[in-house]
């Protein structure tokens, strides 16, 4: 097999001046924006908020086609925030999910054949030319092996190791210097964070052992499917799947025609979490759109994908499960004990802060359980008040394993958004996490 390709000193140069120069214009147009809001408060404020949304969100879409690798993955996770992102920001960067640039199918074929050794057509009785799905670091064509077998074939892009570490290099550059001009906000943790799981995305072999534990993890349940690993033809840069039929899960139309309820889905995606997260400790760590499908009969939830997880450490579990309970209790300052334990920390040591935040948390639980109708305009409360709070008494550390997790209940959020499900995420918490501290998972 060939070595990972390299990118010239002129291309890393170019991703470190794309990146930059587009988000530092959407920054100092939020803050010149700001600026208007505050001292000017023209009559018109919204529209051109709408406007700067559209324009911002724009550049970033560009971008990251352009760009692609790690930028374009980021990007496709923000237009999932359906739940914290304006909706001229959803909109634009949505179409990420399943409209990618595919790679012309030479590339693919050669690909394929020197990771396997052999010519394509030794191994498959046909391979569809276009692609079924093109993402941010693979792409996914249709096939059948000579014995007539249904397969979903990734391949990975060849240069995507080399992207992947020049962006980082970038981001940290960046983020580093987010700090020193807003020093309450601290985003290393998420570049860390990032560092650390999309390299193991590369490696599709530790992708195959992930559906595995996954597919072992729900086999007592019939309503959650993981497609099987073909391990003959599976290597570092190519997975060769069972071919799982089923209708995107935010293709809500595609939904009602199949006779599928929406809420029946949502409720089961929850459900499936809370078994991954509270009792088992592993999870499948990129829920957005692209990786969850809907088959009609029962429904069944399909996970696809498993190139990011996470395997929660025990201790971490238990706080975790510490900080549901508190939840469940409606109990602030138990929640900013679990909080603290779970590894945040703030400016001046306390928890006050942390129990303010968990009293926000608590009132907008409240506010959507009794007026569900609502519901957009206390999350836009929430996304405004919640950095106001934090900057009284700012966060300085936010534990590794909790910036993955946020990132899974914000795709998760913005899914269930999507879905327009308005479920009782109480009543469906409760049993996994009694179920969990019965096992030793909670104190």
């Amino acid at each position: 097999m060939s070595a990972p390709s390299q990118l010239s000193t002129g291309e890393r140069l170019y991703r470190a001046r794309r990146i930059g120069t587009t988000f530092g214009r959407i920054y100092l147009g939020i803050k010149a924006n700001q600026f208007v809001a505050q001292r000017l408060r023209p009559p018109d404020m919204r529209e051109r908020w709408s406007r700067f949304n559209r324009e911002s969100a724009k550049s970033i879409y560009d971008a990251a086609v352009d760009l692609r690798g790690l930028i374009l993955k980021g990007c496709q996770f923000l237009g999932s925030r359906a739940d914290v992102l304006p909706p001229e920001y959803v909109k634009v960067l949505s179409k990420l999910q399943d409209r990618v640039p595919h790679r012309p199918f030479s590339v693919i074929r050669r690909s394929v054949e020197r990771e396997l050794g052999r010519p394509l057509d030794s191994v498959f009785r046909s391979f569809s030319t276009r692609p079924i799905a093109a993402a941010s670091l693979a792409q996914v064509h249709e096939a059948r092996l000579l014995d007539g077998t249904r397969v979903a074939v990734k391949v990975q892009y060849p240069e995507i190791e080399a992207l992947v570490r020049s962006d980082l290099a970038n981001l940290r550059l960046l983020f580093r210097a987010v700090g020193v001009v807003e020093r309450d906000l601290d985003l290393m943790p998420l570049v860390d964070e990032l560092g650390a799981q999309v390299p193991l995305e590369l490696d599709f072999v530790n992708e195959g052992h992930n559906a595995e534990a996954a597919a072992e993890l729900f086999r007592e349940r019939g309503d959650v499917v993981v497609p099987a690993v073909h391990w003959e033809w599976t290597t570092r840069r190519v997975l060769v799947m069972e071919f799982v039929e089923g209708i995107k899960i935010t293709d809500l139309e595609g939904l009602e025609k199949a006779g599928v309820d929406p809420s029946r889905v949502a409720r089961l995606l929850v459900e499936a979490y809370c078994e991954q997260v509270l009792v088992a400790g592993f999870f499948h760590a990129d829920p957005h759109p692209g990786n969850l499908f809907v088959q009609p009969e029962g429904p069944k939830l399909v996970l696809v994908d498993f190139g990011l997880t996470k395997k929660l450490p025990p201790r971490f579990r238990e706080h975790l499960v510490e900080l549901a309970l508190a939840l469940l209790r409606e109990d602030p300052p138990a929640m900013a004990r679990a909080f603290l334990s779970l590894g945040f920390e703030t400016r001046d040591g306390g928890s006050e802060s942390l129990v303010e935040i968990a009293r926000m948390f608590l009132e907008v639980a409240k506010e959507l359980r009794e007026r569900p109708s609502a519901r957009s305009d206390t999350i836009e409360r929430l996304r405004r008040e919640l950095p106001e709070r934090i900057r009284a008494n700012p966060i300085v550390r936010v534990p590794s394993h909790v910036v993955l997790l946020g990132r899974v209940l914000g795709l998760l959020s913005g899914v269930g958004r999507s879905l327009g499900a308005e479920l009782d995420l109480v009543e469906i918490l409760l049993p996994y996490v009694m179920r969990s501290r019965a096992a030793g998972g909670g104190a």
